[in-house]
Order: structure tokens, then sequence, then C-alpha cells
């Protein structure tokens, strides 16, 4: 066991336990009804996300002493993003957006026949998420706030984490600052780290894609945060209820790591209730034969969740 450096605060413990008691199951039970309610309308990306109107609702209703407690106790539910198959090991974690106030719900994803470097860690399926939101997250509850060096990397890659709180049930309320106090960040080389909402022209090689499915890859691409290699990627994936997911890649100043554009497109793929079988075609848009080629990465991991699923490749510029 590794030796804990922080203090936490029992009373929050103490309150977290007691909570988790008495009105844990149905909390949960209100919170999974909520998020499973009929999207907002076809295309909408709010799967796994607690509207703030309804946060408020429920910390009013069962008496929470605010947000926090909320989170905390909507680690459980979050958990059921998680997909690991492999280690069966399930991490829940449960975001602020900023922005909006709304909650973000997300778990660790695993892909059986595909490397161990595909995997989603569940902080970081909550921040892709906000990226994809065009949101940022002021503070992340998960069960422990220790999340592994791999995730410390990554989320020091966005610009807005450096004051992100981070609590647990344990107790513990600390800042990014506090657990990585000397990162190495965007700012080593003269970045700014990940922006969400900032876009970069950037345009698709003649295809024959519809018309909606190379609008939204090419809107994914110029979301697309690539600010060391230049080459940034992109995926769109048709699914059969006639929808589109899309993702793209999120580097990291360390390469290693960075989000792949087919791992993002997975992570809202399941946040807004959809999984792989429903998948009926992707699309990648990258720089084929350049430094960074998403290509054959893309084309194994598709495989490996959706196999006999067509990839369509596109040049990207």
């Amino acid at each position: 066991m590794s030796f804990n450096p922080f203090s936490a605060d029992p009373e929050i413990r103490s309150r977290q336990e007691r909570l988790a008691q008495s009105i844990g199951t149905a909390l949960k039970g209100e919170i999974v009804e909520l998020l499973s309610a009929p999207r907002r309308g076809a295309g909408a990306n709010d799967g796994g996300v607690l509207p703030k109107q309804e946060a408020d609702a429920l910390i009013s209703r069962y008496a929470l002493a605010g947000v926090e407690d909320l989170m905390l106790l909507a680690l459980q539910p979050a958990q059921d993003y998680a997909r690991p198959p492999i280690s069966r090991f399930f991490v829940g974690a449960v975001g602020l957006e900023r922005e909006t106030g709304n909650l973000v719900l997300g778990g660790n994803m695993e892909f059986p026949a595909g490397h161990l470097g595909f995997t989603v860690h569940g902080e970081g399926f909550v921040l892709t998420r906000a990226a994809s939101r065009g949101t940022t997250i002021s503070h992340l509850a998960i069960s422990e706030a220790h999340p592994c060096a791999h995730c410390r990397q990554y989320l020091s890659e966005f610009a807005a984490t450096r004051d992100m709180i981070l609590i647990d049930p344990l107790g513990h309320r600390l800042t990014m600052a506090q657990l990585y106090p000397w990162p190495f960040d965007p700012g080593y080389l003269g970045e700014a780290g990940y922006v969400p909402g900032a876009r970069h022209e950037r345009s698709l090689a003649a295809n024959d894609l519809p018309a909606p499915t190379a609008t939204a890859l090419l809107d994914a691409a110029c979301r697309a945060h690539a600010p060391y290699s230049k080459c940034p990627g992109a995926v769109v994936l048709t699914l059969s209820d006639g929808n589109l997911v899309t993702g793209f890649a999120i580097e990291s100043v360390a390469f290693n790591p960075t989000m792949g554009p087919l791992q993002a497109a997975l992570i809202d793929l399941s946040a807004n209730g959809y999984a792989a079988a429903d998948i009926t075609a992707a699309a990648l848009a990258c720089m084929p034969g350049a430094d960074v080629d998403y290509s054959a990465s893309t084309a194994e991991l598709l495989a490996a969740v959706a196999p006999g699923i067509p990839l369509t490749i596109i040049g990207l510029t």
C-alpha cells in the first residue's frame, strides 16, 4: 500500500457513510431513472449527464449539504458506465461542469482483443466527455482522490484542470496542483493546453460520404487537439438508428497518454446509451503516412469492438 501524504476530513467520510446507508439505494434509483429518460432529440449529446436543475432537485429532496454530497453518492450509478470485461475492476467518476453546473457520469472501459493501451480510465472518460460537449470540469469525484499517474498526465493537458478539485467519500478534497505539484504540462512546450470549444481550420479530401457524415467528421476534425504532432484525427460512427457519434484526438504533451479519436467516439457511444453492436459504419479523418497516422490503430480497435464493420479513411489537411 502506497503512503498517503494527505489528510482526509473524517466528518465527510462519516456523513457519506450515513447517507449511503440511509438513502443510497433510493437515490441511485432516481439518478438511474433520470439518466435513462428519453434523449432530448436526435443527435443529442447529453447521455450520462444529470442537468443542474435535476441535481438541485435531488439535493433539496434528500436534504444534502450540497453538490459535492450528491457527486459522491452518484459514484455508484456512475459505475454503470464502466465496461471492464478484462479486469472486472469497476470505476465510476462524476464531474461537475464549470459552465453549466451539470453532472457528467462515466466509467472505465476495456476492449478485449485490443491491446491494453486502448483502455479508457474513468477520469479520462469524464474529461473527454466534457471536451465533446465543449465544457470544462471544475470538480471531479472518484472513489479515492488518488488517480493513477496516467490520469494525472492526461488531466494536466486540459488548460482548466490546474484548479480542478478532486473529492472522494473518504473525505479527501484536493486540487490537481496538490496531486501533481510539478507536472510535465503543455507550458513546457509553450502550449496553453486543451481548451474545449477551440477550433482549427481543417479540410477533408474528396470523399463519397453522405453529406451529414462528412460534415460531422470535419467538425470533429476541426476540434481535435494536436499541437505537438500537427497530425489531428477524428472519427464518425454511423449507428443503426441513423444517428452519428463522433470523437476526436486529444494529444498529450507527453504523447502517451493521448486519447485516440475512436476511443473518444466510443466514450460518447457508451454515454449516449449505445453499444458497439449499434455501429453500422465508421469513417476516420487523419493524415495517412504522416508522423502520426491513426489508420492502423483505429482499424485494430474497430475490429476488436465491432468486427466486420467497414472503415472509410479520408485524408485530412
